[in-house]
C-alpha cells in the first residue's frame, strides 16, 4: 500500500491489517544510496509475512522526490575527483532524511505503532561532522538498539559498525538485552 508517513512517501506491506501486523511489530526501512522506496521489496514481503507492518520510506532526495540533478550531483567520476565535494551533498542527505525520523516516529505512533526497528548503514561518517553518531554513544540509550553488517559490503564495511557497536554497550550493561549485533555473513555461513 502506498501511503505519506508525516509528509514522507511510503510503502506499506502487511498481511492482514496495518494495524494488527503494528500488533507485533514495525520496521521502519530506508533504502540504499540511490535507491527507493519498492527496492527492497523482497525484504518487506518477508517481514510482511513474518507479520510485521513493513514500512519502507523514500529518503531525502531520493524516489518520489529525487533531486532532478541528482546524477549530476552524485556522478561516479566526481566522487574520485571532487570527493569533499560530494560527500558533503551525501551527508546532507543523511542530515535531511534523520530530520525527519522524529516526525515519522510520531506519525507511525499515532496509527498506533508502538515499537520500530531501523536498519542503518554506518555510524561513522567519512568528513569530519561533530553530529556523526559515532561521536555520541552515549544518546541512545535506553533506545534499543540493532546493529547489522555484513562482512563483505563494499558499500557499508563492517569495521565502523562493529566498533559503534563496541562503544553502545557499555552504555547498556543495565539492560543488555536491547542491545545487539548481527553478522549476516555468519547467517548464511
Amino acid at each position: 500500500m502506498m501511503a505519506r508517513v508525516a509528509g514522507a512517501p511510503a510503502l506499506l506491506r502487511y498481511r492482514d491489517s496495518p494495524q494488527a501486523a503494528a500488533e507485533h511489530g514495525t520496521v521502519l526501512f530506508y533504502h540504499g544510496f540511490g535507491g527507493t522506496k519498492e527496492r527492497p521489496e523482497a525484504y518487506l514481503t518477508a517481514l510482511a509475512e513474518a507479520g510485521f507492518l513493513a514500512v519502507s520510506l523514500d529518503a531525502v532526495g531520493h524516489g518520489e522526490r529525487r533531486y532532478p540533478d541528482f546524477e549530476v550531483i552524485f556522478d561516479h567520476e566526481r566522487w574520485d575527483t571532487r570527493f569533499e565535494e560530494v560527500e558533503t551533498h551525501f551527508l546532507k542527505l543523511l542530515d535531511d532524511t534523520a530530520a525527519e525520523v522524529p516526525a515519522i516516529i510520531d506519525d507511525l505512533l499515532a496509527r498506533g505503532v508502538r515499537a520500530a526497528v531501523s536498519v542503518v548503514g554506518s555510524p561513522e561518517w567519512t568528513l569530519p561532522r561533530p553530529h556523526s553518531p559515532h561521536h555520541h554513544p552515549d544518546r541512545f540509550f535506553p533506545a534499543a538498539i540493532l546493529s547489522q553488517a555484513a562482512e563483505f559490503d563494499e558499500h557499508c564495511p563492517p569495521g565502523p559498525i562493529r566498533a559503534f557497536y563496541a562503544a553502545l554497550e557499555p552504555w547498556y550493561t543495565a539492560e543488555p538485552d536491547r542491545i545487539g549485533y548481527i553478522d549476516t555473513a555468519r547467517l548464511w555461513s
